[in-house]
């Protein structure tokens, strides 16, 4: 930061209100900073910015706050980037490399995006936060990022491919069984490439030796583990099947109970219906024909019953179908959660058929590793050997030749 911009009255009243841990006030007042800058200007106001905050206690959270509320907004920030040159770039990318090392998780969510820009310059310098993620205390544990890093190995500018060699390097410290899974698949996939054999070479010399297989071999899950885990995961899902077919019997056993109380029902109305009948049997037959007026009362009362006694035996019949139906859907629903079951069985058969695949794999790329270690080794040996019998040839060459010199003098 230049005297120029520690006499500006904006930088000034920053640097005090971080002194004072007045953080919010220190953000906006960065935010109206960074907002009233030109285009041109923009990058060095930034640069001085990050200088002074990395250089004040408490300016690190000043600066977390501004990449969390993209005032900082790192894809523009790389993007802008790109038009100064590489020296410059880099320069001002270690700026970041603080809290790369301790904050990854402000980088890290737009890595896979950066890494598809268009902008060679983009994509290394995204790179090149990568590599000083990988270097700090938190580790590259996203397998589809350094998926993505593997891919990079074929980029169309070498610069690009140099920084991805370092990004998978680095991470491999950590993880070589996902750096060499992910490298020797692309290679795969590519095999008439001979540009990116050489890099994935690159990238397995520097993370795979003899001593490292052990640690590749002991961080890859073995098939048993493997199998174990989906066993445990079938096992849980087998728990909930049979927890669903327990409440659907519940439910039967409550409907059953239901449709009970309901023929118990229907009959008591029934047998209400009947009396009520013989009631007008008997009233019928024991009135006499004078008094016609009370039974033509007692009639009609007796038929409103009537009717209402079967309108209910309708309406129990009604809610007897339902609770049928209700039971047909409870029938359906354990016949579709039978055929889950045996679903997922058949999953679990495919899933351990692929793992004992992986593992196969796996350890035949073993295999080829420790050749090709031994084969290096060999050819060493055999070069040591070889440079040394010349050593020896040439010794025993000007011993002769010493000797005939001293014949001749003789």
């Amino acid at each position: 930061m230049t005297e120029k911009d520690q006499d500006n009255p904006e930088i000034t009243k920053i640097m005090d209100f971080v002194k004072d841990g007045r953080i919010d006030d220190a953000v906006n007042i960065i935010a109206l900073y960074l907002g009233d800058a030109t285009q041109d200007d923009y990058l060095n106001r930034l640069e001085d910015i990050i200088e002074m905050l990395l250089s004040l206690h408490g300016g690190r959270i000043v600066l977390r706050f501004l990449i969390e509320r993209l005032i900082i907004d790192i894809p523009s920030l790389l993007e802008n980037l790109s038009k100064r040159d590489s020296v410059l770039r880099y320069s001002f990318l270690l700026l970041l490399k603080t809290s790369c090392e301790n904050e990854c998780d402000l980088f890290l969510p737009h890595s896979e995006d950066l890494l598809n820009s268009d902008d060679p310059n983009v994509r290394e310098a995204i790179l090149q936060l990568i590599i000083f993620v990988a270097e700090g205390e938190a580790a590259v544990e996203d397998e589809s990022l350094i998926n993505k890093i593997a891919l990079s190995l074929a980029d169309e500018k070498e610069f690009v491919v140099k920084k991805a060699i370092q990004a998978l390097i680095s991470i491999g410290k950590k993880h070589p069984l996902w750096v060499t899974k992910a490298v020797t698949n692309h290679a795969k996939n590519n095999p008439e490439n001979e540009e990116l054999k050489n890099a994935v070479d690159s990238v397995l010399k520097s993370i795979v030796t003899v001593e490292k297989i052990d640690e590749i071999v002991e961080e890859a899950p073995s098939e048993g583990e493997m199998i174990e885990k989906q066993e445990i995961e079938i096992i849980d899902k087998e728990l909930e099947l049979k927890k669903k077919e327990i409440e659907i019997k519940k439910k039967k056993i409550e409907l059953e109970e239901k449709e009970k109380k309901l023929e118990e029902k229907i009959i008591q109305e029934k047998e209400k219906s009947l009396k009520l009948k013989e009631e007008i049997l008997e009233q019928e037959t024991v009135v006499p024909a004078e008094a016609d007026l009370i039974p033509k009362k007692v009639k009609k009362q007796l038929k409103k019953e009537e009717s209402e006694i079967i309108d209910k035996e309708i309406e129990l019949k009604k809610k007897d179908l339902e609770i049928k139906k209700k039971k047909l859907d409870l029938e359906i629903k354990e016949r579709e959660i039978e055929e889950m079951a045996i679903e997922e069985k058949e999953k679990a058969l495919k899933i351990k058929e692929e793992i004992i695949e992986k593992e196969t794999e796996l350890s035949q790329a073993e295999i080829e590793l420790r050749q090709k270690i031994m084969k290096e080794k060999e050819q060493k040996m055999i070069e040591t050997e070889i440079r040394r019998s010349i050593e020896e040839f040439k010794e025993l060459e000007d011993q002769s030749k010493d000797e005939d010199d001293k014949n001749v003098s003789e």
